[in-house]
């Protein structure tokens, strides 16, 4: 198995909280892809060294090597272009006993 997070920006640099409906086609979207997903935390994070901006971490749970990395790739463009803000996308393998 194969988990991927997506570290998802609820604020900008500056501070300004991201329309929620821009986070709503985010969930639609990987709702669609995946099927679902889980939403385990909340957090602030130090963007740049200077401004806190809040994330909320979404995790996929996936068989290994379903989730091509060229759309991981074109989701984290897509989403940095939305919502003006880098993303941080992170892959781990889990082994299931």
């Amino acid at each position: 198995m194969r988990k991927y997070e997506i570290h998802l920006p609820l604020s900008s640099g500056t501070g300004e909280q991201i329309e929620q409906g821009k986070i709503a086609r985010v969930r639609d979207e990987l709702a669609a892809a995946f099927g679902s997903f889980a939403v385990p935390h909340r957090r602030f994070w130090r963007y740049d060294g200077v401004k806190c901006i809040e994330i909320v971490k979404l995790e996929l749970l996936t068989n290994d090597d379903q989730v091509p990395k060229k759309f991981l790739q074109d989701l984290k463009e897509n989403l940095k272009e939305s919502l003006q803000i880098d993303i941080l996308i992170t892959t781990h393998r889990i082994q299931t006993t």
